[in-house]
């Protein structure tokens, strides 16, 4: 199996490429110079408040450091893809923050091994230097029926703990309190995915292999084994399966959902999935959840914490207050955490019933007499025709066209067919047959 394509300048400077790049494009964030940190560019405004830091292997983007910004991550420390970052790039994202002021350092990350490790020993050395910090690692993975010995994995879940923390920060609380309020709100919030097709690491083969009619339950943001491979079904029975694993209660790592709960879902993309099955997923997701009679108070959907190209989604869901939404629906200029919905899903109607769009002659009896005949079988037997070659006109379009011809057959080549038709009518007409 070859290596995947990549659109990279080098396997060894893609992630510092991708960081440069993205800071680029964002003028509210910085790069450390001579390290992998981000950190908002408005340092002095951390003055006097708590400073959020998040962490972890790079290929998950917007994960982290697409939520660097006020209202959401002071700073964010990369890895390499998949890697944790090493502890003294973690401990200088932590001095950068004491010196610019900051009322003590919060680190938030992921349940890996790595990262427990790294930002373990980095929150000993602050220790050491008389800096206050805290640390919150997140599990929300509900794979797994039986508990295992690391913990639940750190997914999509985490997200919504660096807003509230953020949004915490910027309101002036203290790091007792938003530890107190993340602690309380761990439990909250459990995340499943599902993957169609695997993603590759720059310069390497694909992580693992899916037969082409199957797909993988409880998959890892790391390519990690899931839980069950089973056979491609539609997506209302997908999602209906994961919904069903992630709140059943003989599953120790399930998150407790009944009707009358109020909760934000996230409906997120794994890196390679297209925005149309996305939205699918999302509707499949909404539907199932709501014939549950669960409130739905916000729906996140996009790419939220991805694995690079992996072909998949995964669902999140968090028990939210209003004390919650407040803090979720709170600005920040963090990009991945743009155009957010700041309304619940609760409305009268999804459509709009519209009368007489039809056009008035729609009761107009069809003409008949020779011509109209002679004309109908014509067309009868341009279109049959037509359908018979429906291959060859999708591979004469791929070949030389705009890829609008063949089964697709929109507006545009169906005028040049009518152009072609009249010319053929006009010259069976000139004939006088």
């Amino acid at each position: 199996m070859h290596h995947s394509k990549k659109l990279i300048n080098s396997v060894e400077h893609c992630v510092d490429d991708a960081l440069n790049g993205l800071v680029a494009w964002n003028v509210g964030m910085q790069l450390v110079e001579g390290y992998r940190i981000v950190v908002r560019s408005d340092l002095d405004n951390i003055k006097g408040k708590v400073a959020v830091l998040s962490g972890g292997g790079s290929g998950h983007e917007p994960t982290h450091a697409g939520y660097v910004g006020a209202g959401m991550l002071s700073g964010c420390i990369a890895g390499d893809v998949f890697t944790s970052p090493p502890t003294g790039n973690i401990s200088a994202a932590i001095r950068a923050m004491a010196r610019a002021g900051a009322a003590g350092v919060l680190l938030i990350f992921n349940n890996y091994t790595g990262d427990q490790l790294n930002f373990g020993l980095a929150l000993e050395e602050m220790k050491i230097e008389r800096i206050s910090v805290e640390m919150i690692t997140v599990g929300d993975d509900c794979a797994f029926t039986t508990q295992r010995k690391t913990g639940r994995r750190g997914l999509c879940g985490a997200i919504l703990m660096l807003k509230i923390a953020g949004a915490m920060s910027e309101m002036g609380m203290s790091l007792d309190e938003i530890v107190l309020k993340l602690k309380s709100t761990l439990s909250k919030v459990g995340t499943l995915g599902i993957c169609l097709s695997p993603c590759s690491v720059p310069g390497s083969k694909p992580t693992f292999n899916l037969e082409m009619d199957e797909l993988e339950l409880g998959m890892g943001i790391r390519g990690e084994i899931g839980i069950e491979r089973i056979k491609i079904m539609p997506a209302d029975e997908i999602i209906q399966k994961m919904i069903d694993h992630m709140t059943n209660p003989t599953n120790e790592s399930h998150l407790r959902i009944q009707a009358g709960d109020h909760i934000v879902l996230i409906v997120n993309n794994l890196g390679g999935l297209s925005c149309l099955e996305l939205n699918i997923v999302a509707g499949s997701a909404i539907k199932y959840l709501e014939s549950k009679q669960v409130f739905i108070e916000r729906a996140y959907v996009g790419s939220y914490t991805t694995s690079l190209e992996m072909g998949g989604t995964s669902l999140s869901m968090m028990h939210v207050d209003p004390e919650l939404l407040k803090l979720l629906d709170m600005p920040t200029s963090a990009p991945g955490w743009a155009n957010v919905s700041r309304r619940n899903l609760v409305r009268k109607c999804r459509t709009l019933s519209v009368p007489h769009l039809e056009p008035d002659h729609r009761d107009t009896p069809p003409g008949s007499g020779p011509f109209v005949d002679k004309v109908r079988s014509i067309l009868d037997m341009v279109c049959t025709t037509l359908l018979q070659m429906e291959e060859e006109l999708n591979e004469l379009d791929r070949e030389a066209g705009d890829g609008d011809c063949g089964s697709t057959h929109p507006s545009r080549t169906c005028w040049h067919l009518m152009q072609f038709l009249a010319m053929v009518i006009s010259s069976y007409c000139a004939s006088g047959d």
